[in-house]
């Protein structure tokens, strides 16, 4: 027993500088990520900025190309290329901030688009409708993935604003009716 108890001193000693260096190693690598996250954060923020104004702008001319019955069917598809380029040559550019699957569908969302004119009605309609619900998605899918919608729900769970009005209030229950569906 006596020996054993001298054996047991150096032993804990060993495994405690062990465990303490793989601590240590956890640790520094944890506080490199840290360091780089903001940093990465930043430029996917602004990456994502830069979509979602070209979305606008892809979103402006997909209206036009919509409504517009003075446009011909290679008016309707240069408008509408005009749209897709610029996303698709951004989308790649900034591939390393920007999730590859959410930037395709990015591009592939005003595809088509120029079509939706010739459309029989009731076709014509419901293409509309679902160009119009996949741009609503497209938006929430960039707020979600470049982590504002992340910072917004924790803004208002430290403000607790108080944001409500009739407007407010029937956009609520619309949006709720929409998820029930």
């Amino acid at each position: 027993m006596n020996g054993l108890g001298h054996l047991i001193g150096p032993l804990l000693g060993m495994v405690g500088v062990v465990v303490g260096s793989l601590l240590n190693e956890f640790l520094r690598r944890r506080r490199r990520v840290e360091e780089y996250s903001s940093g990465i954060f930043d430029k996917r923020l602004r990456a994502y900025e830069i979509l979602m104004g070209l979305i606008h702008t892809g979103s402006d001319l997909a209206h036009e190309v919509i409504d517009s019955p003075r446009l011909t069917r290679d008016e309707r598809h240069e408008l509408i290329s005009s749209a897709i380029a610029p996303i698709a040559a951004y989308v790649d550019h900034e591939s390393l901030y920007i999730d590859e699957e959410l930037g395709s569908h990015c591009v592939a969302l005003f595809m088509g688009v120029e079509d939706i004119r010739d459309a029989p009605e009731p076709e014509r309609e419901k293409l509309v409708r679902d160009f119009y619900k996949m741009r609503t998605e497209t938006y929430r899918m960039i707020r979600e993935d470049s982590g504002v919608e992340e910072i917004n729900r924790l803004f208002r769970s430290i403000n607790r604003p108080r944001i409500t009005s009739p407007v407010i209030e029937r956009i609520r229950e619309l949006r709720r009716a929409q998820k029930s569906k």
